[in-house]
Formats: C-alpha cells, sequence, structure tokens
C-alpha cells in the first residue's frame, strides 16, 4: 500500500467532469438552485464500476423515496481484520457562484489548470476535489487488489451546503443506519482546507428578523416609522449584545480557533424600490456561529428574550441609544419579529489525545516533511457532534485553499492534492 499514490489523470479527469456539471451542483433553492447530485454520483459510479462489477467496493445509493435526483453515496471496501475507519464528509454540492456579479476571472464552470499545478473553479476545494481523490483511492485499492485491515467506509453526501432536510444528505445516512459501524472507529470528516488539521468547528443557526415599520412620504418622516432604519439599528444592537455576552473563551485560544462566535445579518430584503418612500417592512437574515465551548440552545433562547425585551422597550416607548424614530407623531409604533430558521447544527472540539488524532498528525509529517499547524474555525459541519456523541473518534481535515472556500476564483494545487492522496494511504497503513 506504501506504493500507491495519486494517479493525476484521473483525478484530473473525474475532477473535471465533475466541475463541468457544477452549474447543476449548485445549492441554494431560495434562488431557485436545487442540485441535481445524482450526475456527480454517476461520474463516481461509473469511474469504479468495473471494481464495483468484480465485488471488491461495494456501492449503495441512499436518498428517500422521490429525491432520487439527490442521493448521497456509500462506498465500501471489506477489511482483512476487524474494526472499521471512515472517510466521510466530501460531498458534491457546492455553493453558488456568479460569474459577473462576483468578478470571477475565469469561468468557474469548467476546470483550468494553470502555471505551479493551479486548480481553478466552482468546487475544487469545496469539495469535488476531495471526491476526486477519494474515487482514485478507491479504485487504485481495487486494482491493485490490496484490502485495508480495517474496513473503509466512504460517505459521499448530498446537501451540504443548504440547511438540513428530510430524505437527503448524511441525516438520511444515519436514520437508515449505514453509519452504525461506525460508532466507536475512528472517522475522518473530510471538508476543510490548508490540511491542519482542523481542530473543531462551529455551531451554526439560521435566523429572520421582520421589522415592521410605518411607510409613508420622505419629505414627511415624523409620520413614519423608517423599517429600513429599525432594523439596521435593531441588527447592530443585537450583534453589540451578542459579542458582549458571548466573548472568546480560553479553550478557543487552547484549539487555536481563527474567530470566535459571532452573530451578523448577511440579507437585507425589502418590496420598496422609491427613493422618496419610507419602507414599511423590511427582512434581515443572518446566521449565528458558535464555538463548541458554548451550548447552543442556550444561546438561541437568550437571543430571542433579548430581541423580545428590545421590542418591549420600543412598545413602551422608552428611547433605545442610537435608535431612530420607533413612533410616529400619531403615536404608530414599529415592532421587531425575532425567529431561527430550523434548528441549527452544532459544532464540535475534537479530541486532542486521541489516536486519531495522533495518526493525522503523523500521517502529514510523514508526507509533507513538516509538523503540521492545527487550527479550528466556525466553519460548520453536518452531524459531526452526533458522531462524536456515538463514540467516534472524529478527526477533520482537507485539501485546497481555505482562503478560496465559497469565494469567486476558487482554486487549489494539484500538489495539495498529491499529499492529501498520500495522507489518506498512511492513515490507512497506521490504522
Amino acid at each position: 500500500m506504501h506504493s500507491l499514490s495519486l494517479r493525476e489523470d484521473r483525478f484530473l479527469e473525474v475532477l473535471r467532469r465533475l466541475i463541468a456539471l457544477t452549474p447543476r451542483l449548485q445549492n441554494n433553492p431560495g434562488a431557485g438552485l436545487v442540485p441535481e447530485e445524482r450526475l456527480a454520483a454517476q461520474v463516481v459510479l461509473e469511474t469504479l464500476a468495473p471494481h464495483l462489477q468484480s465485488g471488491f467496493i461495494q456501492a449503495e445509493s441512499l436518498a428517500a423515496p422521490g429525491k432520487e435526483a439527490r442521493p448521497s453515496l456509500v462506498l465500501t471496501v471489506k477489511g482483512t481484520g476487524e474494526g472499521a475507519l471512515g472517510f466521510v464528509g466530501a460531498h458534491f454540492d457546492v455553493v453558488p457562484a456568479d460569474e459577473k456579479g462576483e468578478g470571477w476571472e475565469r469561468n468557474p464552470f469548467a476546470l483550468w489548470e494553470g502555471p505551479g499545478g493551479v486548480l481553478y473553479g466552482r468546487g475544487v476545494t469545496d469539495c469535488l476535489g476531495h471526491v476526486a481523490v477519494l474515487t482514485d483511492l478507491l479504485a487504485q485499492l481495487a486494482e491493485r487488489g490490496v484490502r485495508p485491515r480495517r474496513t473503509l467506509k466512504v460517505v459521499l453526501i448530498s446537501n451540504e451546503e443548504s440547511s438540513d432536510l428530510p430524505g437527503l444528505g448524511l441525516g438520511y445516512v444515519a436514520e437508515q443506519g449505514r453509519l452504525k459501524d461506525l460508532a466507536g472507529q475512528p472517522v475522518y470528516w473530510l471538508d476543510s482546507a490548508n490540511f491542519g488539521p482542523t481542530l473543531g468547528t462551529g455551531g451554526i443557526s439560521q435566523w429572520e428578523l421582520k421589522v415592521t415599520g410605518v411607510g409613508g412620504h420622505s419629505g414627511m418622516p415624523q409620520n413614519c416609522v423608517n423599517a429600513l432604519e429599525l432594523g439596521m439599528a435593531a441588527s447592530l444592537e443585537l450583534a453589540r449584545w451578542f459579542h458582549a455576552r458571548f466573548p472568546p473563551t480560553e479553550d478557543e485560544k487552547r484549539y487555536g480557533f481563527l474567530s470566535s462566535s459571532s452573530l451578523k445579518a448577511t440579507v437585507v430584503e425589502g418590496s420598496n424600490t422609491k427613493e422618496t418612500k419610507i419602507p414599511a417592512d423590511v427582512t434581515l437574515r443572518g446566521d449565528l456561529r458558535l464555538t463548541p465551548f458554548y451550548d447552543l440552545e442556550e444561546v438561541r433562547e437568550a437571543v430571542m428574550n433579548f430581541v423580545r425585551e428590545l421590542d418591549a422597550r420600543i412598545e413602551r416607548d422608552e428611547v433605545i441609544p442610537g435608535f431612530p424614530r420607533t413612533r410616529t407623531a400619531a403615536g404608530k409604533r414599529g415592532s421587531l419579529e425575532f425567529r431561527f430558521q430550523g434548528g441549527g447544527m452544532e459544532g464540535i472540539a475534537c479530541r486532542l489525545d486521541s489516536p486519531g488524532l495522533q495518526a493525522l498528525k503523523e500521517a502529514m509529517q510523514a508526507v509533507r516533511g513538516v509538523a503540521p499547524t492545527p487550527f479550528s474555525l466556525t466553519g460548520s459541519l453536518p452531524l459531526v457532534r452526533d458522531l462524536q456523541r456515538q463514540g467516534c473518534d472524529v478527526q477533520i481535515t482537507g485539501f485546497g485553499e481555505m482562503a478560496y472556500y465559497h469565494a469567486p476564483n476558487e482554486q487549489a494545487r494539484l500538489e495539495d492534492f498529491r499529499q492529501g492522496f498520500s495522507i489518506l494511504r498512511e492513515l490507512l497503513v497506521r490504522l
């Protein structure tokens, strides 16, 4: 097994085919972009077809009835001994790319190979490059007839880039019992970058603030409550309170978190399109990112209570420092209605004393020749905390450029994936 290395021709061919599909893999249902992950899954299955037919690799496509266009794949190679090892989390869907509006320098939907082994295109790092590496690894194990000691389970998932939906993604894979044999076993989540290891991630909960004002002529502001101004003031007040109430912790320093918990508005919607009309209704949406050293449910409840109190203060006609007009001359008031969308996802703090982390560090040192540089971030991953609660030794890593995650001009170096392949090979050897 030590002789295995990335077969660049196959890796690039798989990645090229996957990125060509990204117009139909973009995941943003609110903008009408619903991915068809079966297209990407088919690329993987076609590449592995001879080894599926021989039985060396077992494959299962999992999606609820009526959602067959959006499957996850579970690919299994039987080991020679006891135990299991999971490579989980690489996903088929991608975040949207707006070639013109975001300033992409090249077509985001076609793989471009540049000088120095630069690979450019939507999904190169997040997360189709990882899918292509795992596909080549499985193919090479089958071609060489090399079985790992532990049974290897590779889980490629759908719907990672959107909120949880019934019948899809890793949640559905777990509901169907396909993760049970990973309970208590080493599990490596392959959806990060910059190698790491990534020692921790943040929880996430998306929120919505509906602001009701009193619309009217902009030349008569005494008769109005500007919903846009009220919404901006309320969201800033909420953010100020949040960052004072949930500050950085000592554990965040120990885990090397690149940022602390945060709450911010990211989307503003309003129907008003006339500059001389004060808007009556505005909706703000955003997210809460929480390091795993705070309890997500407790924080959510505290946030909702704070906004309820803000609205009660407006009802009592209390002056809130920095706020715009909250009541008209005739006594009509503005109002705030806040809610969280769905249940959110918890973050994770990986075990720092685990055999899985030690094996990952050793593999990185052996392949890259330098000591790894662990870090943590408040990006969020589905079900990792649940896997940890099942006793799994969950560790997180990934290959590519973190700076381009969800960003224009997504790119990575071929060398990152060469090394990534070798790190996975070393994990199979060591475990």
